[in-house]
């Protein structure tokens, strides 16, 4: 619960940080192959605005692609990554490819870390999301340690990843497994309660999806 005196930069944190990887746009291709994932982003954002009462006109979910235009986008990442509540990294071939994407994890693993100074019994608040399916993606070391299914997301979710339910035509599947990783996030946000950090703790940030290769 927020307090009286809580700051407005504080309230106006994310609630989650999206990370995911780009995909390249084809010829032909209009709406971008980009266009599954924004669909499931506001999909997961209107069921966080159902669960939670985060203000409507605050910043309540981060995506790269609404930093304002002309904006200094390495300094609006770094700021979501040191005030959002849960990092929901969406794991696909690209991903885990990306060297910026290794790099917000790295930047919000060094936020656990300090936080974990003073409270060091915190839950992980990361919730990941499988876009493909298990088998066609390479999860590297720092990844691993992490729980990647539940049983309330369905058994086909954890086969064939949500972009292979949407392929599928699985729309009751889907929709069940966006449920629950919009519940799971709330669930942990709830609980973990991460402290702000100062930026300067995101100082040469590096690809840590590399040390294990």
């Amino acid at each position: 619960m927020s307090g009286p005196h809580e700051s407005h930069s504080v309230r106006q944190a994310p609630y989650f940080f999206l990370s995911y990887a780009h995909v390249p746009i084809a010829r032909g291709d209009p709406g971008g192959p980009d266009r599954h994932l924004m669909l499931f982003y506001e999909q997961l954002f209107d069921l966080i605005m159902q669960l939670t009462t985060v203000d409507a006109g605050g910043t309540q979910a981060f995506l790269d692609r609404r930093i304002p235009l002309g904006a200094e986008w390495e300094k609006h990442l770094k700021h979501a990554l040191a005030t959002c509540q849960v990092f929901v990294p969406v794991y696909s071939p690209r991903y885990f490819d990306s060297e910026w994407c290794g790099k917000e994890w790295d930047a919000f693993e060094r936020r656990q870390q300090h936080h974990r100074k003073s409270r060091p019994h915190t839950v992980t608040p990361i919730v990941p999301v499988w876009w493909l399916s298990p088998d066609r993606v390479r999860v590297p070391a720092v990844a691993r340690r992490l729980q990647h299914t539940h049983v309330d997301l369905g058994g086909e979710y954890q086969q064939k990843g949500l972009f292979g339910l949407m392929a599928e035509g699985r729309r009751t599947r889907y929709r069940q497994a966006v449920w629950g990783i919009a519940q799971a996030i709330v669930e942990v946000a709830e609980t973990a309660r991460l402290d702000p950090c100062d930026v300067a703790l995101f100082e040469d940030l590096r690809n840590v999806f590399q040390e294990d290769q």
